[in-house]
């Protein structure tokens, strides 16, 4: 068929997008339409090798008056339902004027389906939904698709072993048609240890997929045994959830006007993920299609519940288009860092389909280099380039080959004004700040999970979220001997902790546990994290003016701000910003002298400490917004790349998916 015989196809889908198939269930709903044809349009969808024809196909009214002159367009509806087994999969929608002879692409989808979630309880404990006592738990639990591996408690940071598989008839009788509610009961294999937090099951299955089960009680055991916690490192270590996709056959070479792809260098409960995904969401309010990928270990999408982005992997590149709406690929790549690995998936992007990149700086790149190789920068600087190479991982940045990529980007986002002091002369940049999700906002005290987790109202509490590694494991630990510090001059303070820690600082954290700190692990950050960081009474970011922390801004700082409590921070990055004795406590140098006397200032002190807080807060709403921060991106995308503006139909459409979905966690 010549370009000039080809059809004329026009279609519409009332299907939410990116698409969210309920479980084994994928849902199609529209209209398609062969304009320049003599007969009716028919649809199908093709998923792999095998061909799905519409449950129905409604009269559209709607497409009839759109166009008048085609008499088949009342006909041109369909609907979809097909059974999917668990998986992802490349399909298509197809149509036909011919009856059936010929069938075109109308597009390609990404389509994921969602597996059963895991059945299961735990059987009655404790009083008023706490257990105070030691003991065995007990309950029961299963999966319809899939075959149970491993099963063990969390408590904490600590996993308790499970024996399951144990016969449970009662169950058996409950669902009599799932066999393997026969054996579904589980047991703990002893006594939980001494502890203090929520309780939940997680449950490996035999193909490597996790679910977790929580208890409807939580625990408070000052007594019992003593065990070692367990590695945040395994928590992720799942295969992707995806079937193997053959790459299309044919690139578009044309690239979607509002597609933006953000490369990360982690997985989603990095530090940075959240900033992404605030941007992302935010921009596909506004009409755009954002997908965000990431090295490896997609499913920790579920770290960002109010994620409104599709999220791939590297290894995904092949099909990359197939996952925009258009079926194109992006026209911006927006390179989270010049970390090698991001500039390797980046570069190889633009050089498949011709994006643009930008590129966003957060950190000192140089520095986290020099402190992992264990150099000083000018001993990094002469190193040449074959040295460099063999030395510098792909989880930092290369020194020569970050230069090049800046030097081609078409412009560059920066966390903080220092960090252009990177930036070549002739490449536009922009500085914009992170802000804090919806969920952040000031909180009373929260008296009630303080106590359950044995806190009293005289006790002081530090809160502190995000990773410890390298870079940061010296000023972390100064905030660990300020607590020590603070209770051996008689104040009893207490640190509750979230996050991963490297294995040395793990280590080395370890003994301290016996005192007053908390650590909870990782924790998803708009769920949970501000209910937590509710029960504070100060934030403390420890640190002091230098080569690494004037180059950055540490994400958890609008959050803390947000809570509205009183802030202690560094005269460095935002603290030279700060006004000290109104907007926060600043220390010239917050190590750990400075933080327990900052504390223990403000603890006799409690007209500044009210003073701080309401300080806090105004700061907060005045200079931390995703909405504004977005404006600022969007304008700097539109001045400086190729990206298009989205019209009114798309901006209206996007504000219909807005109404389906949870609302963005951003203000």
């Amino acid at each position: 068929m010549t370009k000039a015989d080809a059809p004329e196809i026009v279609h519409g889908l009332e299907t939410p997008y990116p698409l969210r198939p309920f479980q084994n269930y994928f849902r199609l709903e529209g209209w398609a339409l062969i304009k320049n044809g003599a007969g009716r349009t028919r649809a199908r969808v093709r998923i792999d090798q095998k061909v799905f024809l519409p449950e129905s196909e409604p009269l559209r009214d709607d497409v009839a008056v759109l166009y008048p002159e085609i008499p088949y367009a009342r006909t041109s509806g369909f609907v979809f339902v097909c059974l999917l087994p668990f998986g992802n999969y490349l399909g298509s929608l197809e149509v036909s004027n011919d009856g059936g002879s010929t069938w075109h692409t109308v597009r390609n989808m990404m389509i994921p389906v969602s597996s059963h979630p895991l059945m299961g309880a735990f059987e009655t404990a404790g009083t008023d939904g706490v257990l105070t006592e030691t003991k065995r738990l007990a309950g029961w639990l299963w999966h319809p698709e899939f075959t149970l591996r491993e099963v063990v408690l969390l408590f904490g940071n600590i996993a308790v072993p499970v024996k399951f598989g144990v016969r449970r008839p009662d169950v058996g009788s409950r669902f009599p048609g799932q066999p393997e509610a026969q054996f579904s009961g589980f047991i703990t294999c002893e006594n939980l240890p001494r502890g203090k937090g929520p309780i939940r099951l997680q449950a490996t299955t035999t193909c490597g997929r996790v679910y977790f089960l929580d208890a409807k009680f939580s625990a408070n055991l000052p007594t019992g045994a003593y065990l070692k916690p367990r590695s945040p490192r395994d928590i992720w270590e799942l295969p992707p959830a995806r079937l193997p996709m053959a790459e299309p056959r044919d690139s578009p070479t044309e690239r979607g006007s509002f597609n933006l792809l953000f490369v990360l260098y982690g997985d989603f409960t990095s530090n940075s993920a959240s900033h992404i995904s605030a941007f992302a969401n935010e921009l596909i309010a506004r009409g755009f299609d954002c997908i965000v990928a990431v090295p490896e270990h997609a499913e920790t999408i579920g770290a960002l519940p109010d994620a409104r982005f599709m999220a791939i992997e590297y290894a995904d590149l092949g099909q990359l288009p197939s996952f925009y709406r258009d079926g194109r690929p992006p026209t911006v790549v927006h390179a989270w860092t010049t970390r090698e690995l991001v500039r390797q998936f980046s570069t190889a992007v633009a050089s498949r389909f011709g994006s643009q990149i930008v590129v966003h700086l957060e950190d000192n790149e140089q520095e986290l280099l020099a402190n992992h190789i264990g150099c000083t920068r000018n001993e990094l600087n002469s190193m040449d380039t074959v040295e460099l190479d063999s030395r510098v991982p792909t989880t930092l940045s290369h020194p020569r080959r970050a230069a090049e990529l800046l030097a081609k980007a078409v412009g560059v986002t920066t966390i903080i004004t220092r960090l252009t002091e990177f930036v070549p002369p002739h490449v536009p940049h922009v500085t914009i700040w992170p802000a804090a999700a919806k969920a952040f906002y000031p909180r009373e005290t929260n008296a009630g999970l303080r106590a359950k987790l044995g806190l009293s109202a005289n006790d002081i509490v530090l809160f502190y979220h995000g990773n410890v590694h390298q870079a940061n494991a010296r000023e972390v630990g100064d905030l660990y001997r300020a607590v020590e510090m603070l209770n051996d001059s008689g104040l009893s303070t207490w640190l509750v902790r979230t996050g991963r820690n490297e294995p040395e600082f793990a280590e080395w954290v370890t003994p301290r546990l016996r005192g007053k700190f908390v650590e909870l692990g990782f924790i998803k950050r708009s769920k949970d994290l501000p209910t937590l960081m509710s029960m504070a009474d100060f934030f403390v970011q420890p640190g002091s003016a230098g080569a690494f922390n004037d180059y950055r801004f540490p994400s958890k700082l609008p959050e803390f701000f947000a809570l509205g409590r009183p802030v202690i921070l560094p005269s460095s990055n935002l603290g030279e910003t700060l006004q000290h004795g109104r907007d926060a406590f600043i220390l010239e140098k917050a190590d750990s002298a400075g933080i327990a006397s900052a504390i223990s200032t403000l603890h006799q002190n409690k007209g500044l400490a009210k003073k701080l807080a309401a300080g806090a807060i105004a700061f907060a709403a005045e200079n931390f917004s995703w909405t504004h921060s977005t404006d600022r991106l969007l304008e700097f995308y539109l001045k400086h790349t190729s990206l298009k503006n989205p019209g009114n139909e798309r901006r209206l459409a996007a504000k219909s998916l807005n109404a389906a979905f949870a609302p963005t966690n951003c203000v």
